[in-house]
């Protein structure tokens, strides 16, 4: 495969300066008129990280765009708790608690530079906080775990992913732990790339991997929650949005396409660019006339698209360690994250992310999927997780406080019908070329951009959706100036 990288001169976009690309070297700043010479619009589906940098970069290139977000808020799954203003009741964290993406991968990544630019205080997990794995119910440092032989064969398999060289199977094929490490191995190496380890395929994670060219250091961000940073960083386009505009077809079979919304209505413009989650296309939340090319279908196939959960829980006692910052090993709870690590003095909350079909399993349960989750930490940390889960104080018919429900929020995003998942990953069978291959744009009119269609090896994360953000931008430019 040969990888196609975003020619990173693209440019910043509109409110962080201006880059030009090699195609517009000739455009001089004082020449009059636009550095893009179109008369048309290019309608941008999707609010999230990869639609707003796409319309800012576009936007400064004198490029008339309209963003048409399905929801009623920006960022996509940069979602951050203290932002939904329809959860009635708030979390006693005095620190950024997120619904979706919680952390930053690379302090020189795409997303690692937006931040760099705002001067935000970062908390670097490899350095500030101690990761804990669970076996047979106990979650220990490595340190304490010394040298114990599974702990030690699931980390040197996780370590030699970037060189992995071997069969295109499962991470479970690939690393061949006890069954006593499967539930190890699955939350670091299955559901930390977007479902099990079953699913996920060594070879597809071990490319990506090695693409990657940013530092890759793991960090949160002390005090602004992330969801505020994307608008703060995206406000040049915010005039630019219509919000609760759930685009259902896409017509480009003649001149204009036209676009249909949830209400029948249509928008005409000349050129589109699709930026909604994999599963919604998947699961065919936006129909195409003509349909999708073949070969775009067969590589979207290829790419693996499973339910998620995200759960947050208040505690009033933090049990599990002051600095600890992942407990990996979870079967109810895959991965386990201590927010509040290195942020504030109130270590009190626990967020549980999940994907694959344990997360379908846990959403099927409904409410009771705190009971399952709290079991578990309750096997691991004596019953604790039971006991000093926060509750709501109300007032009993005499008029005492006593407590109420359990203080606990959700995201479900595998039952959104805007998301309809979590994060894309390769199965066995899968490339990176297959990400290339669905990206492809169609007819000079069609494009598309979105985290699964990362050729640099961050599909999954914000960065990738940056990514494809400089490079969707660029293919859209490029087509304009060579029509």
């Amino acid at each position: 495969m040969k990888r196609r990288k975003a020619i990173k001169s693209i440019g910043l976009g509109l409110t962080a300066g201006l880059w030009l690309p090699s195609a517009l070297s000739s455009c001089k700043k004082d020449d009059p008129g636009p550095e893009v010479p179109f008369e048309g619009t290019v309608a941008i589906i999707g609010g999230g990280a990869a639609g707003l940098y796409a319309a800012d970069i576009l936007g400064s290139k004198g490029i008339k765009v309209i963003i048409l977000e399905a929801g009623n808020q920006l960022g996509g799954r940069v979602r951050s708790l203290r932002n939904q203003h329809d959860i009635p009741v708030e979390s006693s964290a005095d620190f950024p608690v997120e619904l979706g993406a919680e952390v930053v991968y690379g302090t020189d990544s795409s997303w690692g530079n937006i931040i760099k630019n705002y001067t935000l205080t970062r908390i670097e997990l490899n350095t500030q906080a101690t990761e804990r794995f669970i076996l047979e119910n106990q979650a220990k440092t490595a340190t304490d775990w010394g040298s114990d032989s599974d702990l030690q064969a699931v980390k040197n398999f996780i370590d030699g992913l970037p060189s992995y060289s071997g069969g295109d199977v499962s991470m479970n094929q690939a690393a061949g732990v006890s069954p006593r490490a499967q539930a190890l191995l699955n939350s670091m190496a299955g559901n930390r790339f977007g479902s099990n380890s079953d699913r996920v395929g060594a070879k597809g994670v071990a490319e990506a991997l090695s693409l990657i060219e940013h530092d890759n250091t793991p960090y949160v961000i002390k005090t602004n929650p992330l969801q505020d940073i994307i608008t703060s960083r995206f406000s040049g386009v915010i005039n630019k949005v219509q919000l609760n505009t759930a685009i259902k077809s896409i017509n480009y079979s003649g001149e204009k396409i036209i676009l249909t919304d949830q209400n029948n209505s249509q928008i005409e413009v000349e050129k589109v660019v699709v930026t909604v989650p994999l599963g919604v296309l998947k699961t065919g939340g936006i129909t195409f006339s003509p349909g999708l090319p073949a070969a775009k279908v067969t590589a979207m196939n290829k790419i693996g698209f499973d339910h998620s959960l995200r759960i947050i829980i208040d505690f009033k006692k933090n049990f599990w360690g002051d600095n600890t910052g992942y407990l990996w090993g979870g079967t109810e709870g895959p991965a386990y994250f201590n927010t509040g690590v290195a942020r504030s003095e109130f270590y009190r909350t626990l967020s549980v992310t999940v994907h694959g079909p344990k997360a379908k399993e846990l959403s099927d349960l409904g409410d009771g999927m705190i009971d399952a989750v709290l079991a578990e930490l309750d096997a691991i940390y004596n019953g604790e997780a039971s006991l000093f889960i926060r509750k709501v104080l109300v007032l009993d018919s005499e008029g005492n406080l006593v407590e109420g429900d359990r203080v606990w929020f959700k995201a479900d995003w595998g039952k959104d019908e805007f998301f309809k998942g979590g994060i894309s990953y390769l199965p066995p069978g899968s490339s990176v070329q297959d990400r290339v291959d669905f990206s492809a744009p169609i007819n000079s009119k069609v494009f598309f951009a979105g985290e699964a269609t990362d050729n640099m090896g961050d599909a999954g994360t914000v960065n990738g959706a940056l990514n494809s953000a400089e490079r969707v931008a660029e293919e859209v430019v490029l087509s304009i100036i060579n029509a």
